[in-house]
């Protein structure tokens, strides 16, 4: 067959001609292995998830997979990583009228990513698997969730910094407020204890519990704690 010419050969490349593969991006190749390891893992496991499985549910070639993870144990971590413990979301000085206002744009940012189904899916795997797999212990416990990752964290210690609040210990705060208002979210999911919750209810609920943590902080629950105390029974 003669060559196409070369303006035929371009149009082609751009259109993709028919009965060919279409040529992925490296990140969009990326994407589709995290998705199917993601899948993978709830189905069947981590001990079963064979690279084998894993390109064929991905659609790419064990070559490719390689490529781009030198190991299964590179690739969960990865996507573990990234899914659960990677946010996007970066303060913007100035836009928040108050820290609880801040503070509240930050958990609710944490709850849209971690609460999306598939998210919730790889939680679900992982729970399933954190007992008796070792590999998925040691992933998790290689992964760093703390500092710069953890925005709660980097709040509190902006706000350790300000002095503006009684903050001791940052990482145990940091853990307490996400347990109360993310933590049990992920729980009822988990357990489907009740139907998923708007944006608003989930917004409404978060607010009310950074509201009670900060006056934690700012001793306001201490002194109503010793007011009632000193009242007449």
């Amino acid at each position: 067959m003669p060559p196409l010419p070369a303006d035929d050969a371009v149009a082609c490349q751009e259109k993709r001609c028919p009965g060919r593969p279409p040529v992925l991006e490296e990140g969009e190749r990326r994407e589709l292995i995290l998705r199917a390891a993601c899948k993978v893992l709830h189905d069947h496991g981590y001990h079963s998830a064979s690279m084998d499985k894993l390109a064929h549910v991905s659609g790419m070639s064990k070559k490719t997979l390689y490529q781009m993870f030198p190991s299964k144990h590179d690739l969960f971590r990865n996507l573990i990583r990234e899914r659960l413990f990677d946010g996007k979301y970066t303060p913007l000085v100035g836009c928040f009228a108050t820290p609880e206002d801040e503070l509240v744009a930050i958990l609710m940012s944490i709850a849209t990513n971690v609460l999306q189904p598939d998210r919730m899916c790889l939680i679900r795997a992982i729970v399933g698997e954190i007992r008796d797999s070792r590999e998925i212990r040691k992933i998790m416990d290689s992964i760093e969730i703390s500092g710069h990752s953890n925005q709660v964290e980097a709040w509190l210690s902006r706000q350790q910094a300000a002095g503006g609040y009684a903050i001791d210990d940052v990482v145990e705060l940091g853990r307490g407020l996400f347990g109360m208002t993310i933590g049990k979210m992920i729980l009822a999911e988990l357990f489907h204890c009740r139907e998923p919750a708007t944006p608003a209810a989930i917004e409404a609920n978060i607010r009310r519990w950074v509201r009670f943590f900060l006056r934690g902080l700012s001793g306001e629950g201490a002194c109503a704690g010793h007011r009632a105390a000193a009242l007449p029974a």
